[in-house]
Order: C-alpha cells, then structure tokens, then sequence
C-alpha cells in the first residue's frame, strides 16, 4: 500500500461514524465525554492547556499529559480534528503537540449531542399532539382534493400546496418525536415485571390515557392518510421539486452544499407512506404494543395485591394483632377472628345509635367490596385440603413387574454361561446372548480378541480366519464367518466347558474395525450347525 492509499484509508476511517462511537464504550469514558463537552460548547479552537483549565472549573482535575493522551486518542478516531498553526513558530518547541489546538470534528459533534439528548438523559414521555394528526390529515386530503383527479404537469403546483407540504411533514415531525418517546416509556414499564406501586401505576395511567383515544385516534387518522397519499403517489416527484424551489436555500440545494428539508426528496414522501401504513406503520405497531401491555400490568397488580399485606399467613396475624389493640371494638374483632362463631361478622362502626353492640348481618353498616377483589377474586374449599391418592397397590404391582423381569434376565444369562459354542438357546437366553455380541462386534479389537459386555453378561469374539461361529435360537440363528463367539461373565474367563469347545484352534489377530455377522432365519424345525447354511434363509447381513 503506498503512502497516498494509506493516508486515504485514514481518512475514510476516520469520517466513518461508527469510528467516532468508540469513545462512548471505552473504560476512560466519562473522560473523554467531558473533553469533547468542552470542545462542542467551545467556538474557538482549544489548546491542551486550555482544555485541562476548562475541565478543572467543571471539577474535573486531570493531569496534562493524560487530556493530551485523550486528545490523541479522540483524534485518532475522529472525534476532534487538530490544527497546527506554524505560521508565527520561532522555535521547535512551538510546534509539538502540546501546542496544537483542537477542535470537535463534525462527526465528534453530532455523536455528542446523541449522546447528551439521547443516551444520557431520561425519555420524557410527552403528551400525543393529536392536533399534529388532524394537521396532517386535513392538508393530505386538501392535496388529494386538488391534485388527485388530475394528472402531474409540471409548474401547476401553487403557493397553497407548497405551504401544505411544508405543514404536513413539520407537523409529522412533531407527532413522530412524541409517538416515539411515549413508545419507548410504555415498552420500558412493560417489560418488567417488578414494578413498585409507583411504577405500576404509570403504566396504568399510560394505558388508560391512550388505549381508549388516542390508539383509536391514530389508527383512522393513519387509515385516511395512507388513502390521501396513495391518490398523491405520482405527484411525488412534482410536491418535492415544488419544496426544493420554494426553499430559500434552493440554489445550495442543487449545488449539492446542502440537503433539502423535509419533504424536498421522494424518499420521504416514501417514507409518510410507510410510516401511516395500516399494518406495519408507526401507529399500527403502537396499537399492538398496548394491547401486549396489558399483561405486564395485570401481573404487576395481582403481584402487589398479593404482597400488599393481607395474603400470607404471617401478614394475617400481624393485621389482627393490630387491630385487636383497639380499645373499643378490639374483643369483637378477636372473637370474630378467632373464635368458631358463625354469626359474628367483622364490622364497623355503624351510623344509628340504636343499632345496639351486635348488629345483624342484614342491619349492619355497608362495606365497599374492593375492585381487583371483585374482578380477579378467586374462592376455593375451606378447611382440611383432601387426602393424597392411595398408590401403594399399583406401586406393587410395578415392583413385582420389575422383580420378575430382573429374575428372568438372570436365568437368561446363567443360561447362557452354562452353554459351550454352538449349542441352540432358548428364545429369552438367546436375545440376552445377542445383545452382548452386538456390543463385542462393534468393539475394537486387541489382537485376535474383542470384548463387551451388556445387562450382566460378557461376550469375546475370538478371531480365528476359518469356520464359523453360531448363536443358535428356535427361529434364528447369527453366524459369524471367521470368529467364534464365547460367552462369560465381565471380568472373568469364559468356563472350562467353553474352553474345551474351542481347544486346539488357531487364531490370528483381528485387524478388521468391525465384526461382520449375518442373521437368519431357520426354514423347518431342524437345521444343521457349522457352515452350512442351506437351509436358512439371510434375513439380514453386513458389518455391526
């Protein structure tokens, strides 16, 4: 890379935004956002020195050498630009860094001010100007009134229809500014579920307040938009020339020195478009997130009714603690509370004299039944809960199905280890056979030998190059080309018997990764053992 293309990437790296963001995540952040503090508020260009003055009377001490190092670094990443003035140097000393004056780039600014408007402080949840969309409204319709039964010619757009754009997009403006802030502040309260009372009743307050107006506001005012623009859409391009020549910066605007306001490019017509969409647009997605809202707030409430001081045990005898200590009515509400009669009542105190100490049910004073109590109040049996499910036979039975099946596996194995290679099995000992000698044919061989084991009972394949080994059960038998299966318990050596069976044969050793064996079926009710095989018909073969 030469040094001109090596300057060039500098440059394009450092007027890359997503560059100027890093200061705001490194771990010397707030130094670096009260210098850059200092350098947007400053009109002047700032020395190193002047910087650190200026940090010092806000309470910020910090040594000139570590405001130099982050002057560096913040120009580094294109934050501050730096301007070395050389024109009056006299000696070299005026030239060093210490010297230079600094300056918030144009990137470094705009990153600041995100983050001081933004990032930093706290969303203010603003009222919704419904005023603003029955603005927009009513001069998106006026245009549709005028301009949509004809079609586009250049230059037949009057000052009226040049102010309505301009009316309609500054009144978007500040519609979209405070859509945006009450959603942030309702997804933020609805996305938890530990509110205080406080907080609870925020999100109370903002469901109440827009759910039955303004979410019904915003979804025809966005329909009867979204139908004006849709009679607007070829005039577009005419309505943003028309905002352009209207400007009094159009000449900069067509040099290319400036960007038109809103409403000067077709993107955002585009835009108002897709903003008063009746399925995705702004106000339709407001709409979806108070109704999913509303399941955070009725969390919150039955948690804190449920916390508030009457639902556990404990908080139920505090509260007649309490109240028994009243000196005039305190043994009645003990009684009532604790003593087993039905026909007393916990009550107030009632307006008439003559109503006497007990009043009855009928003439005592009314009480107000609380509203959550009333709507989400739930009432189940009293008294002793019910008696868990007697299981003691059914658990029984299970364990005498599992004691049977463990004492059948045990003689299917003592079976098997009684046996010599060769010798027919019967079905049950047969299948616990196989399962051992599936186990040793995937097993890796230590020279003429593998092992395994399974339920209890161990399998070795001894390889020996000729003849073939059987498992024989009433309907089918596995052969082994080559090997010779022998079975015993883990750890430990196969019995005499099986020795004797197979004494005298050669082996060799086992370099195949996996035992080969076919499983076939037996066609009459005898069959020969060994290798021949012509009775059998292969119902499955190949490599374990």
């Amino acid at each position: 890379m030469t040094a001109e293309e090596s300057t060039f990437a500098v440059d394009d790296s450092a007027a890359d935004a997503r560059h100027v963001v890093g200061y705001l995540v490194r771990p010397e952040s707030s130094d670096y956002i009260a210098i850059m503090d200092v350098l947007e508020g400053s009109v002047t260009d700032l020395t190193v020195a002047e910087v650190t003055a200026a940090l010092s009377s806000v309470g910020l001490r910090l040594d000139v050498r570590v405001v130099e190092a982050r002057l560096d670094a913040l120009k580094g990443m294109g934050a501050v630009s730096v301007r070395s003035d050389t024109s009056h140097a006299r000696r070299y000393v005026e030239i060093l860094a210490r010297n230079w004056r600094y300056t918030a780039s144009p990137a470094g600014r705009h990153v600041q001010r995100f983050y001081r408007q933004v990032l930093a402080g706290t969303a203010t949840v603003r009222e919704i100007p419904i005023v603003s969309l029955n603005r927009i409204v009513t001069y998106l319709e006026q245009l549709a009134a005028a301009l949509g039964t004809t079609e586009p010619v250049d230059g037949s757009l009057d000052a009226t229809c040049v102010d309505a754009v301009g009316a309609v997009f500054t009144s978007h403006d500040d519609l979209d500014a405070a859509l945006v802030g009450a959603e942030d502040a309702l997804m933020n309260l609805a996305d938890r579920f530990d509110l205080n009372e406080e907080r609870t009743n925020d999100l109370k307050g903002l469901l109440v307040d827009y759910a039955t107006r303004v979410a019904a506001e915003l979804d025809s005012g966005s329909a009867r938009a979204a139908a004006a623009l849709t009679a607007l859409r070829p005039w577009f391009p005419l309505l943003a020339q028309a905002a352009v020549n209207a400007s009094q910066a159009r000449d900069l605007i067509a040099a290319g020195a400036l960007s038109a306001s809103r409403g000067g490019r077709v993107e955002d017509w585009d835009g108002l478009c897709a903003w008063f969409d009746a399925r995705t647009g702004r106000a339709a997605r407001f709409s979806l997130r108070l109704v999913r809202t509303l399941p955070s707030m009725h969390a919150n409430l039955r948690r804190l009714h449920s916390s508030a001081g009457t639902a556990s045990s404990r908080t139920r005898a505090l509260s007649l603690a309490r109240a028994v200590l009243t000196p005039d009515i305190g043994v009645q509400i003990f009684q009532a509370a604790a003593g087993d009669h039905s026909w007393r009542k916990l009550y107030g105190q009632a307006d008439e004299d003559e109503a006497g100490r007990n009043p009855s049910w009928r003439g005592g004073p009314q009480v107000p039944v609380p509203t959550l109590l009333r709507t989400a109040g739930r009432s189940g049996p009293r008294g002793r809960g019910t008696a868990p499910r007697d299981d003691t036979a059914v658990k029984t039975q299970v364990a005498e199905a599992r004691a049977r099946r463990q004492a059948e596996h045990t003689a299917a194995v003592a079976t098997v280890l009684a046996s010599v290679p060769g010798q027919q099995l019967d079905e049950a000992a047969a299948r616990v056979a196989l399962a051992a000698l599936m186990t040793a044919a995937r097993a890796a061989a230590t020279g003429p030998r593998r092992t395994g084991s399974s339920g209890g009972l161990a399998c070795t394949l001894v390889h020996t190059g000729t003849g073939t080994g059987t498992l024989d059960a009433p309907t089918w038998r596995v052969l082994l080309p080559g090997r010779i299966p022998l079975f015993h318990e883990p750890g430990r050596r196969p019995s005499t018997a099986a020795l004797a069976a197979v004494a005298g044969t050669t082996t060799a050793d086992d370099l195949a990764p996996r035992a080969t064996l076919h499983l076939t079926t037996h066609r009459g009710a005898h069959h020969h053992r060994g290798d021949d095989t012509s009775d059998a018909g292969t119902a499955q073969e190949g490599a374990a």
